[in-house]
């Protein structure tokens, strides 16, 4: 991984593009309890909120929809989000996944949506590690 012999530059704007996709490749991944919390931390009974904001795939694996206008339906008009304090690991890790670290290459390309990559102060490779391994569990 090139992020070990090289300084990674960090520093999140808030811009909120990271929370923009493809609504038809791009999901945001539900693990373990996130559904539970995050229809908890918006008080919306399960239910209706997975109707609402959750796809489920033929594998049944949960994630939060990118709807049509290529945002996350969770982002809010000012491009934040509203459910920070319990947003999905997928989303407290970038943008440290390892497929944007896994080469140069992939991490320039994400610069590209990511204002904050490139900025800021270094990110050490030991907090690097820890948020790939997070994504692990």
């Amino acid at each position: 991984m090139f992020y070990k012999k090289n300084e990674i530059r960090f520093h999140c704007s808030g811009c909120g593009k990271c929370c923009f996709g493809d609504p038809d490749e791009q999901v945001i991944e539900l693990m373990d309890n996130e559904l539970e919390n995050i229809s908890a931390y918006l008080n919306k009974e399960i239910k209706p909120f997975t109707k609402q904001y959750i796809s489920t795939d033929e594998f049944g694996a949960q994630s939060i929809r990118i709807g049509r206008d290529h945002r996350c339906t969770l982002l809010g008009e000012n491009n934040r989000c509203t459910v920070y304090p319990v947003r999905p690991l997928q989303c407290q890790t970038y943008p440290y996944w390892p497929e944007i670290m896994d080469t140069e290459q992939h991490w320039q390309g994400e610069a590209a949506r990511c204002e904050g990559i490139d900025q800021g102060q270094v990110v050490s490779v030991t907090k690097i590690r820890a948020e790939l391994a997070r994504l692990k569990r």
